[in-house]
């Protein structure tokens, strides 16, 4: 054997041995990814994950759920409403700060489950990024802001959208957990 057909041997057997290890470290990166995207975002779900039971809601805690945050959702709903109608959301500003708050701590519980229902549209990633810094959805764009003047002044004739938007989403959630029971 010459020492040409040798070395291309050679530079062969590293690029195939340089294209193999490429190829698994892709597999256990995309593996990687799949196992963090899959851990509990709540604590709730990763006491119910360190219990052994399943990270998901029971049916009845859903709709429970559902109701509760339907009901914080409407009264949120009017008061931007109100505020726009204003032009201003200073006299609405506790109740606005009251609902935010308990609709800050109630989201995330049913957002992977409402998130199914909703449909995207880039002005509520965009208004998220300029509230928050981070993108956000119809729902979440609705209470992001801190004060009830922000939802307003940041408007740019998206906000009856997002409104209708997050209400659909949470009707159509609402019929897929009648669905789930009576099927």
């Amino acid at each position: 054997m010459g020492m040409i057909v040798w070395a291309r041997t050679f530079a062969q057997g590293i690029r195939k041995g340089v294209w193999r290890a490429q190829t698994v470290g892709r597999i256990y990166w995309t593996r990687a990814q799949g196992i963090w995207r899959s851990l509990p975002e709540t604590a709730r779900e990763q006491i119910r994950h360190w219990r052994g039971t399943s990270v998901e809601f029971p049916i009845e805690e859903q709709r429970a759920l559902l109701a509760e945050y339907y009901d914080r959702f409407e009264q949120l709903a009017e008061l931007i409403c109100d505020a726009a109608f204003a032009g201003e959301g200073a006299p609405f500003q506790e109740q606005y700060a009251q609902s935010r708050r308990w609709l800050l701590r109630a989201y995330p519980q049913i957002k992977p489950y409402l998130t199914a229902h909703l449909n995207c549209d880039p002005s509520d990633a965009e208004f998220g990024r300029r509230i928050a810094g981070r993108a956000t959805d119809a729902m979440e764009a609705l209470f992001i802001a801190e004060s009830l003047d922000e939802v307003i002044r940041n408007d740019q004739g998206d906000l009856i959208g997002r409104l209708e938007r997050a209400r659909s989403a949470l009707y159509r959630y609402s019929d897929y957990l009648r669905e789930v029971i009576s099927g």
